[in-house]
């Protein structure tokens, strides 16, 4: 781990770039509420617009706080977040992502403010430049906290980020959240789908090539030519048109919903959960559908093998690989008491190892030291 905190933390910033509700989001959604409760003073700031983050954030009286950038790369955001930390200078600043956490470890280092780098992902999008400027920036952070093993794997061997500098802190979430009853066939009838059909979803942001959702595609348009069942995409993203446009070229039977509130009511009616991600860190959204008795069909990428244990929790495939998507996805539909099994085996798994409280308690310990 990387150098001491000498000072005594009572005020946390999380900063994000904001704008949609994925992973990221909603971890941020989950860990600021429970600091809070540990009796923190928590603010969430982002970059850009982000109503549907901070409409439950503010409902839990947590201060949130958006610098209104514009596109991709808006330079204007970095002057705004430097007069903010100017004016109103956190104890501790965590930083989501690498377009927000490049900057802060520089205006942290000039403001002479503390500040944890958060890396969500296997970032194989990264350039040699890239790599570059987060190698020789990351000793400005007091740790890297990565969600996985494999994020952190990446960062010491791709990357060239010292093992010291790092620390892999897992997600979790609440179990009991997804806990709850739904009226499947009522769900199912208010989405236009037949109540009568299986149902095949995903949880995901749609944004190509990374999430693999092509591959995904091309397997279900196989296989619904050997059973009927509905795929449901929950999630929206850059690509999401060109995604519908295949989806229809493929005649599959899909229903995609958007970003949407109801995630685990959705879960609910699902059968099988599958993520055919080409890179990932360690996805919320599979342990939410773990967490909701489902069996799962994932990739072999990221985190993802260090949840899914395969051939009791649900299947691990290659990624590009849509005919092992099929194959699996298949074999769960078709055998009920192999879902009935592996859903029980994967909720049990992440109460047991991915709790968010224990995510949390091992944040804390990333500023607590003897004189706190």
């Amino acid at each position: 781990m990387g150098s001491v905190l000498k000072r005594c933390v009572k005020d946390v910033l999380f900063v994000m770039v904001g704008y949609t509700l994925g992973g990221s989001e909603r971890m941020i959604q989950r860990i600021a509420p429970k600091l809070k409760e540990r009796g923190y003073r928590v603010r969430v700031l982002a970059f850009k617009s982000w109503e549907a983050v901070s409409e439950n954030l503010i409902k839990m009286d947590i201060e949130c706080i958006s610098l209104f950038g514009k596109g991709r790369f808006d330079f204007r955001v970095i002057w705004r977040y430097f007069l903010y930390l100017l004016r109103f200078p956190p104890d501790i600043i965590i930083a989501f992502l690498y377009r927000v956490y490049l900057p802060t470890r520089i205006l942290s280092w000039i403001l002479g403010l503390p500040n944890i780098s958060s890396v969500r992902d296997v970032q194989e999008w990264m350039n040699p430049l890239q790599r570059f400027l987060d190698r020789i920036t990351a000793p400005l952070s007091l740790v890297i906290y990565a969600c996985s093993e494999a994020v952190s794997e990446f960062l010491i061997k791709r990357v060239g980020i010292s093992e010291k500098n790092i620390v892999t802190i897992l997600n979790g979430i609440d179990v009991n959240e997804y806990k709850i009853n739904v009226n499947r066939s009522k769900k199912l009838r208010d989405l236009g789908l037949e109540v009568d059909k299986m149902v095949v979803g995903t949880v995901s942001r749609l944004h190509e090539p990374k999430k693999g959702i092509k591959y995904l595609l091309e397997a279900v348009s196989q296989l619904q030519k050997e059973i009927d069942f509905h795929l449901l995409l929950v999630g929206g993203g850059k690509d999401e048109m060109i995604l519908r446009d295949m989806s229809k070229k493929m005649k599959v039977n899909a229903t995609f919903l958007g970003n949407r509130a109801d995630v685990p009511e959705l879960l609910q009616i699902m059968d099988v959960f599958v993520l055919s991600s080409l890179y990932e860190g360690l996805p919320v959204s599979l342990l939410e559908a773990m967490a909701s008795g489902l069996p799962v069909v994932v990739t072999r990428v990221g985190g993802m093998p260090e949840v899914v244990v395969d051939g009791k929790t649900g299947f691990i495939v290659e990624p590009r690989r849509a005919d092992q998507l099929s194959l699996k996805i298949k074999e769960l539909l078709l055998n009920n008491e192999k879902r009935i099994k592996f859903g029980n085996e994967a909720s049990l798994r992440v109460k047991e190892n991915f709790s968010l409280d224990r995510t949390v308690s091992e944040i804390e310990k990333l500023w607590k030291n003897d004189k706190n």
